[in-house]
């Protein structure tokens, strides 16, 4: 009875390894230059980084990583429309796949991401901003986009913008938000459950630009550079 019980055991022990990780690990990157003028990269995809820097170049130079046990990835495309890099990368089982997304681009190009796990790095682009994420991080330096809109359930934030802003809208369910922007008069709407700290700008419902910030479970810190 025992040497069945074990048997038994071995048969289905297959049958408990998490689904889509029976066959090969791929571990690859691909390279590409984009030639075409483009105005925005959009980013359609599941778990992974984003990491860009503008340059004074006309080309966008465009890395992608990808590490995914082989049932699960569906094959990444990415392909220019409408003046917009196009970039979809998609996993079959939750956790199975990540994707790195890489570039250089020319200094207006925007984005437009939306992901499960991210930790997004912007720098140096003018180009207008939209991140849309379950978890992670974003982290931008240097920028001078007239409109940024970050949404993360669980994540921090960290933006320091060099120029005044038309919108920012920065939700994050569970994390800080740090963010820097110009001296000056803003329309301040910040709800924190934590600390709210404001200092070296001017809070103004008259004021052109407009600064919505929530941070559900954190604190919020927005502040003007030190002259």
């Amino acid at each position: 009875m025992s040497r069945r019980r074990s048997l038994i055991v071995l048969t289905a022990a297959p049958l408990l390894m998490a689904p889509g990780k029976c066959g090969f690990a791929l571990d690859y990157t691909n390279t590409f230059l984009i030639t075409d003028p483009i105005d925005r990269i959009v980013i359609r995809a599941d778990d992974g980084l984003v990491i860009s820097t503008a340059y004074d170049r006309d080309a966008t130079l465009f890395k992608r990583h990808v590490f995914a046990w082989e049932p699960s990835l569906v094959e990444p495309t990415h392909g220019v429309e409408d003046r917009a890099l196009e970039c979809e990368a998609r996993c079959l089982y939750a956790g199975n796949c990540r994707f790195d997304f890489m570039f250089e681009t020319p200094p207006a190009v925007g984005f437009d991401i939306e992901m499960k796990d991210t930790r997004v790095s912007l720098g140096y682009t003018t180009g207008d901003i939209k991140v849309s994420a379950q978890s992670g991080y974003f982290h931008g330096v240097q920028l001078r986009s007239k409109r940024v809109e970050i949404d993360y359930a669980d994540g921090d934030v960290e933006l320091e913008l060099i120029e005044v802003p038309d919108l920012v809208e920065i939700s994050a369910a569970t994390g800080d938000v740090l963010l820097t922007v110009p001296a000056g008069p803003y329309r301040c709407e910040f709800s924190a459950s934590g600390e709210s700290n404001v200092a070296g700008i001017t809070c103004d419902d008259a004021a052109d630009a407009v600064l919505t910030v929530t941070a559900d479970a954190g604190d919020i810190d927005v502040s003007a550079p030190e002259a």
